[in-house]
């Protein structure tokens, strides 16, 4: 299997950023720019990524899943925190 390329990961990116901000998720929210700087990181150097971010104003925590390989998709999954 092929890893993903630079492209196929900015594509991701966008589309997982634009989710958060759909939802209201935004730079004043704590957490928000640490995603934002791990997705870069990774459309950058295209490196596997497995990082656990808390998001404290929303109760949750965001489990960020960014593959190496083109047969998965970038995931954010936002579990809540009790």
């Amino acid at each position: 299997m092929p890893e993903k390329s630079k492209a196929d990961r900015v594509k991701e990116t966008i589309r997982l950023l634009k989710e958060l901000e759909r939802i209201g998720y935004s730079d004043a929210v704590l957490g928000y720019s640490e995603i934002k700087a791990v997705l870069t990181q990774w459309v950058n150097d295209g490196e596997k990524v497995y990082v656990e971010i808390a998001i404290p104003k929303f109760n949750r925590l965001a489990k960020v899943s960014l593959p190496k390989m083109d047969d998965k998709a970038a995931s954010i999954l936002l579990k809540v925190v009790e």
